[in-house]
C-alpha cells in the first residue's frame, strides 16, 4: 500500500525553494549595489586624475601660445607637441583640443567667433590638414577621457569605466601675481640732482634679455641699473600693495595681488625708511638671481602729494635680480658701478646721475611666462605673460 504524501508538506518545501531563489536574486542585487558604491569612490579618484590631466594638457598648449604672444616664433606643431607630451606625461588615453579666444570661445581658421565644433579650428592636423592659429586666438579648450579598470564592479562583469574631463586655459599680460613692492617707469630714465626723475631721459622701452643656455648663469642681453627716484611729494618710487603689511614684510610675505585690468592706479608707500626694509628683507629672502615681479608705470612715473600720491601702473615686468641697495650716502657707489659684484663677466649701463643715485635695482629684464590671472589688452613690450584656466 503506497503512502500518502503530506500535502502539508510538499507545500514547505515549494516555499522553501522559492525563498532560496528570491534570496539569491537579493543577494546578487545587493552585491552590486554595494559593487557600484564602493565603484564610486575610484571612479571620483579617477575623475580627478583625468581632469588634473585635463588641465595640465591646456595649460601646455596656453603657455606655448603665451610664448608665441610674446614674439617667439611658435607654430600650430610647437602647440600640438606641447599638449601632445603632456598628454602621454599623464597617460590621457584621448583627447581633441580647439584654438578660443580670451573668453574661451570657439574660433574660426580666420579668427572668428563659431558655437560650432565643425567649423572650429582644432590643433593639429586633425581638422583635414590645416594647422592654422587663428589671428585672435588666446587659449585653448580641450576635452580628453582615461579609461581605468574597475576592482568591485567585476562582481558583475563590468571591468572598466571611462573618466572624461574639459579644460580651458588661456593666455595674456599678466594681471596679478607676489611683486616686489617697487616701481620703474616703461623707459629708462635718470634721476636728477635732488633725486626726482630728470626730463629728457626717456629713450625705448627696456631692451629685453634672452635666456642663457646654461641656467646657472645670468640672461644674455643688457645689464641695467635702474634708480628707485623720489616721487612728486619726496618718497621713494615704493608702492603700498598691502597696507597690512610693513615694506619689509611685503617682500619676504608677500601678498597675493589681483588686478582686473589695466592701467590702474597704485598708492605710494612713505612708511619709515622702506628702501633700507626692502634692501635687507631682499637679501633674507635670498632673491639675488631669481626673477621677480615687477609693476611698471607710464610716462616719468611722477606723482604728487606725496603719502596721498599714487602710480599709473600699465603693465608688469619680469626682472632677473642682480641686487638691490639703498644709501642714504647720494652718491651710492653701488649704483654706479659698471661691472656686477655677483657677475664680473657682465656689463652694466649706468644710467643715474646727480644725487638720486642713492637706491637702485639691478638686472636684466627678461620674457616671463607664468601662472596668474590675465588681462584682455595687448603686450606691448616684454610684459610678464600670465596662463590662466578659466574652466
Amino acid at each position: 500500500m503506497q503512502p500518502v504524501r503530506s500535502l502539508e508538506r510538499e507545500s514547505g518545501r515549494g516555499q522553501r525553494g522559492q525563498i532560496l531563489v528570491i534570496v539569491a536574486l537579493a543577494m546578487v542585487a545587493m552585491i552590486g549595489g554595494v559593487s557600484l558604491v564602493l565603484e564610486a569612490g575610484n571612479a571620483y579618484a579617477h575623475q580627478r586624475v583625468a581632469q588634473n590631466a585635463v588641465d595640465a594638457v591646456a595649460n601646455a598648449g596656453a603657455t606655448v601660445l603665451a610664448e608665441r604672444l610674446g614674439g617667439a616664433p611658435r607654430t600650430d606643431v610647437d602647440v600640438l607637441a606641447a599638449m601632445n607630451g603632456m598628454a602621454t606625461a599623464n597617460q590621457l588615453d584621448t583627447y581633441t583640443a580647439y584654438y578660443t579666444n580670451l573668453e574661451g570661445s570657439l574660433l574660426t581658421p580666420g579668427g572668428a567667433v563659431t558655437t560650432y565644433s565643425s567649423t572650429a579650428e582644432m590643433v593639429g592636423l586633425t581638422d583635414g590638414g590645416d594647422a592654422t592659429i587663428p589671428p585672435t586666438t588666446r587659449g585653448v579648450r580641450v576635452g580628453g577621457s582615461q579609461a581605468f579598470g574597475t576592482t568591485f564592479a567585476r562582481a558583475i562583469g563590468i571591468n572598466q569605466f571611462t573618466a572624461s574631463a574639459d579644460a580651458t586655459a588661456r593666455t595674456g599680460p599678466l594681471t596679478g601675481g607676489q611683486f616686489l613692492p617697487v616701481v620703474f617707469p616703461v623707459s629708462p630714465t635718470n634721476c636728477d640732482g635732488s633725486g626726482g626723475l630728470a626730463d629728457g631721459n626717456i629713450d625705448s622701452p627696456w631692451r629685453m634679455s634672452n635666456p642663457n643656455p646654461n641656467p646657472a648663469l645670468h640672461p644674455v642681453g643688457q645689464e641695467w641699473i635702474v634708480p628707485l627716484c623720489k616721487t612728486g611729494g619726496g618718497s621713494f618710487m615704493i608702492l603700498d600693495l598691502d597696507p597690512t603689511k610693513n615694506c619689509y614684510e611685503e617682500v619676504m610675505n608677500p601678498s597675493s595681488i589681483q588686478w582686473d585690468e589695466f592701467p590702474v592706479d597704485v598708492p605710494t608707500d612713505v612708511g619709515n625708511d622702506c628702501a633700507t626694509k626692502i634692501s635687507n628683507a631682499v637679501d633674507d629672502a635670498h632673491l639675488q638671481g631669481t626673477v621677480v615681479l615687477i609693476p611698471i608705470c607710464d610716462t616719468n612715473c611722477s606723482t604728487e602729494h606725496g603719502s596721498g600720491g599714487t602710480f599709473h601702473i600699465t603693465r608688469i615686468a619680469a626682472f632677473y635680480l642682480d641686487y638691490i641697495s639703498y644709501s642714504n650716502n647720494p652718491n651710492n657707489s653701488a649704483c654706479k658701478l659698471t661691472t656686477s659684484p655677483n657677475y664680473p663677466a657682465s656689463s652694466l649701463l649706468n644710467i643715474l646721475g646727480g644725487n638720486g643715485s642713492s637706491s637702485c635695482l639691478a638686472g636684466w629684464f627678461v620674457r616671463y611666462v607664468t601662472s596668474g590671472p590675465v588681462g584682455s589688452g595687448e603686450p606691448v613690450h616684454g610684459e610678464a605673460l600670465g596662463v590662466q584656466l578659466i574652466r
